[in-house]
């Protein structure tokens, strides 16, 4: 049973600490999508968010490494790198900054994001083949495709870390049956609900909730259909196998690699050209991993994996790239002292700063040093110190503007700024509180004053951090709460015995269906279905046996059903199906198939082995007033299926 995205964003939100996109950013996504904008206006915005602007730069002078011309003012990158790559750049890089650890001790943050982002070069780089997709679709697609693990880890950290510890790695579908157990909810749901709220198209949802557990090698379909969230979704298949063999080593990366190969030759290409694609994608996966400071692994051609997998040679051992550090991923690490607090200072004065060092440093504190503007405000959104004690006048940045550009920033927005001036007037005091400041001192320093000040602006910054534990606390009360709500929810609307929704959710289900296909005027179909002789199945075998009966039939429904049709267990042994926008040439069609898949379908258990029949009744909507009508009618169809012998359909029109 789908759950509604909102139910599910309104717990995450309240959740805190939910990996997002940040404000500049998701005002680029909105902008970028809008045909009249213009790189100005993208310049405008992006001006706000400095450590944003800083990395679009770097990776805009990496990306043209080749070029004569540096590229140093940020209209410049969004010229040579075009609007729809600053859309996915200014997304990736501000989930990123915010989501490089967490609160669940068994989740792996490190190896989530060196898999994501192999995932999204990878899928980069088969949407330039396949050209079904854009390659920025496919990045963005491939970068955020998992999120809702992350998210889940980050809104649930001990539940998700008990789930964790339960799953073996076996697969995808493991993990989201773990998942649904213990939360009601997927990590799938969580991921097309999140993509969906940053406004990214509708196709990214189909995709994340089919690329994992969709039979993508008997797929018959993909080569006709144009339904692009399916074929992202293979795409994103594809691509989470490429990045599995990049972390994978060893033995165990044999398998992928054949079967890497195997689908470039389902997809026509030969393997001299496919090898190549995913070295391609080797290069490029580090690149972007320099970029977004990701580690990434030192990894032999395709070829050797090739026939290293063919004839199962000694285990392959990869190691880190020397030019990503490990220690450069964790850059929100903290470092400030126990006892004492970071503190970043800012002066263009060398004795002045040799001074202060010496006396901080002898108080415990921790202490960085910036002799400019640029260079303080860009160390302080890489360690967010408590304290930023900076001089009024400093060289291409002063105070006052570093002070209103840190409170800008949600990462430094609650740093304590001290600015350091010799003219402590009064309009000058006003001017700096305003500006951002919390207070300022007179040079030169009085440095037994000062350390009055640093004590009482740990006191604040003790009750600020007493605050944010307190609204931690609170939040994951309400998250639990969420949990519970969900789990009464869902089991409100769930037969437990056969996972299938139960009467009252198809009954609402037809309710909205009907609905809407009368407004639009669409065609409703409605089945009622009835195992034959069950009783007979439970006063021979036993009620284990029809227990066993009754869930694998179901099985049998759910798996032949359309995506957008609902079977739910109608009461003891009859199902109802709802097929909206299905017509009366559909009701013969489909209604034969369920009828011989469950003829055909062995059922195999200690009590019971054989085969069992149903009978369906089928009622199209065309002029009743109510859906009681139309059930009541496939009903009566179902009860002349019976008279005829069972194992039949019978439509209520040809009643």
């Amino acid at each position: 049973m789908q759950l509604a995205g909102t139910s599910i964003l309104t717990e995450l939100r309240a959740s805190g600490g939910l990996p997002s996109p940040t404000g500049v950013a998701l005002t680029i996504l909105e902008l970028s999508r809008d045909p009249h904008t213009s790189t100005e206006d993208l310049t405008t915005v992006l001006q706000g968010d400095p450590s944003l602007t800083g990395k679009i730069l770097k990776f805009a002078n990496r990306a043209s490494s080749g070029s004569r011309h540096e590229v140093s003012h940020i209209n410049d990158a969004l010229v040579r790198l075009g609007m729809s790559m600053v859309r996915q750049l200014c997304l990736s890089f501000s989930v990123l900054s915010n989501a490089r650890s967490g609160p669940c001790v068994q989740f792996d943050y490190q190896r989530f994001w060196m898999h994501s982002l192999a995932m999204a070069v990878s899928c980069q780089s088969l949407s330039k083949r396949i050209r079904s997709v854009s390659p920025e679709e496919g990045f963005t697609c491939g970068l955020l495709g998992g999120i809702g693990r992350l998210a889940l880890a980050s809104v649930y950290p001990k539940p998700y870390a008990d789930i964790l510890e339960t799953w073996d790695s076996s697969g995808p579908e493991d993990l989201v049956q773990l998942e649904k157990q213990a939360l009601s909810i997927d990590h799938n749901q969580v991921t097309a609900a999140l993509l969906e709220d940053w406004g990214l198209p509708e196709c990214y949802g189909t995709a994340v909730n089919t690329f994992e557990t969709h039979d993508w090698d008997n797929d018959t379909e993909l080569s006709t259909t144009k339904n692009r969230g399916k074929i992202l979704g293979h795409v994103l298949n594809i691509s989470a196998l490429a990045a599995d063999i990049c972390l994978e080593t060893g033995v165990e990366r044999h398998p992928l690699v054949l079967k890497f190969m195997a689908i470039g030759q389902r997809f026509g290409f030969d393997d001299e050209s496919w090898m190549s694609m995913y070295d391609e994608i080797m290069e490029e996966w580090a690149r972007m991993g320099a970029v977004l400071n990701i580690l990434t692994v030192n990894m032999s051609s395709m070829e050797d994996l090739v026939k290293r997998a063919r004839t199962c040679d000694r285990p392959l051992k990869d190691k880190p790239r020397p030019e990503t550090k490990a220690e450069e991923v964790s850059e929100d690490e903290d470092t400030t002292v126990s006892g004492a607090m970071n503190i970043l200072v800012a002066t263009r004065d060398g004795l002045e700063s040799h001074v202060l060092q010496k006396k901080l440093t002898k108080d415990g504190h921790s202490l960085n040093i910036a002799n400019n503007g640029h260079d303080a405000l860009t160390r302080a959104l890489e360690i967010n110190p408590d304290i930023i004690l900076t001089d009024w006048v400093l060289d291409e940045l002063d105070g006052l503007e570093l002070a209103r550009t840190l409170r800008q920033s949600d990462k430094t927005g609650q740093a304590h700024i001290i600015v350091m001036t010799s003219n402590t007037t009064d309009d000058n005091q006003v001017e700096a509180l305003e500006a951002g400041a919390n207070e300022c001192i007179n040079k030169p320093i009085n440095f037994k004053l000062l350390t009055a000040r640093l004590h009482a602006a740990k006191r604040v910054i003790d009750l600020q951090d007493q605050a944010a534990s307190d609204k931690e606390l609170i939040r994951d009360q309400v998250s639990q709460l969420g949990l519970l709500n969900r789990t009464l929810e869902k089991a409100a609307m769930e037969d437990l015995l056969t996972e299938l929704p139960n009467r009252r959710a198809g009954l609402d289900r037809m309710e909205q269906d009907w609905a809407r296909c009368e407004r639009n005027d669409e065609p409703l179909l409605c089945m009622i279905m009835d195992i034959d002789h069950f009783k007979k199945v439970n006063d021979t075998y036993g009620h284990d046996a029809g227990d066993v009966v009754l869930k694998d039939t179901a099985r049998v429904l759910k798996d032949t059903m359309r995506e957008s049709d609902i079977v739910c267990r109608f009461g003891g042994e009859e199902f109802l199906v709802v097929c909206p926008g299905a017509d009366l040439d559909v009701a013969k069609t489909l209604g034969d198939r369920i009828r011989k898949r469950v003829e055909d379908n062995v059922i195999d258990c200690p009590e019971f082995k054989g085969h069992i029949t149903i009978s369906i009744g089928i009622a199209v909507r065309s002029g009743q007033d109510s859906p009681k009508d139309l059930i009541k009618e496939a009903d009566e169809a179902l009860y002349a299926a019976k008279e005829a012998g069972r194992n039949k359909i019978c439509i209520a029109y040809d009643v």
